[in-house]
């Protein structure tokens, strides 16, 4: 299997492990390599997940400009991918917030 197929997976499950264990920075780092790698390689629905779960950690570490900029770009490529039910939804809970 190739590596490209997972990486961003990895990066991802490695940001929520940082995340819930504390290691901010960390966290920070992963994320935005997970966002990169799905990019990189077209996997819409992956980078639109990524965009997100990124929105709220930020949020949770009251970041909530960083958390915006992550929920809007995660909207586009919900949108993009065609996913419009979840582009409400997280448009929804960005405007309660």
């Amino acid at each position: 299997s190739s590596q490209w197929n997972y990486q961003n997976k990895f990066y991802l499950l490695e940001a929520e492990d940082q995340y819930s264990n504390n290691d901010i920075e960390n966290a920070k780092s992963s994320y935005t390599k997970a966002i990169l790698s799905a990019r990189e390689h077209k996997f819409i629905n992956e980078e639109a997940l990524a965009c997100e779960l990124a929105g709220y950690f930020y949020l949770s570490i009251d970041d909530k400009s960083t958390a915006v900029d992550y929920f809007t770009q995660a909207h586009e490529k919900y949108h993009e991918w065609g996913a419009f039910s979840k582009t409400s939804k997280l448009y929804e809970f960005v405007q309660s917030e």
